[in-house]
């Protein structure tokens, strides 16, 4: 009888070992990611500083097993983009407040470009690396980079009053 519990209690731990590991990497929620990325930018008042925050979240995400797959890269990046859109526009619509008519219709046309250029930039993947998993993740990474670094632009004219 006792081997029999013990069987029992071995089969139970085997079966509940996955969804106890799959708890363990489970993603952090986007409130704790979007602190990660709010702590990393405290106290960074450039752009060139503000660069170091790129990856914050996605980076670690990528080095953990699920992170490693074609799959789980664009989602750690996905993550990390996510935020990066808030943030990006949280920091235009500050920006249109300090702006006349005449230079909220300048950002906005500008912005308008910047999106166009974004997209025709981070589309390279597809056309390199036609049909392979690469092209996803990479162009992913260009879309969450691309976004951070239009967001620094952005804070930098809200910062500095530029308006």
């Amino acid at each position: 009888m006792r081997s029999f519990r013990t069987i029992l209690i071995l089969s139970a731990w085997a079966l509940a070992a996955p969804t106890l590991a799959q708890e363990a990497d489970r993603p952090a929620s986007p409130a704790k990611d979007s602190a990660a990325i709010e702590a990393c930018l405290k106290g960074k008042e450039t752009s060139a500083q503000r660069r170091a925050c790129i990856g914050s979240v996605a980076g670690p995400c990528r080095e953990t097993q699920d992170g490693a797959t074609t799959m789980g890269m664009s989602a750690c990046i996905g993550r990390e983009h996510a935020i990066w859109d808030k943030l990006l526009n949280r920091t235009y619509q500050q920006a249109m407040v300090g702006f006349d008519d005449d230079g909220k219709a300048y950002l906005k046309g500008a912005q308008q470009s910047w999106l166009k250029f974004r997209s025709q930039t981070c589309q390279w993947p597809y056309h390199v690396y036609r049909g392979g998993t690469l092209a996803g993740p990479l162009s992913s990474e260009c879309f969450m980079e691309q976004t951070a670094l239009r967001t620094f632009d952005l804070m930098t004219i809200v910062e500095n009053g530029d308006h």
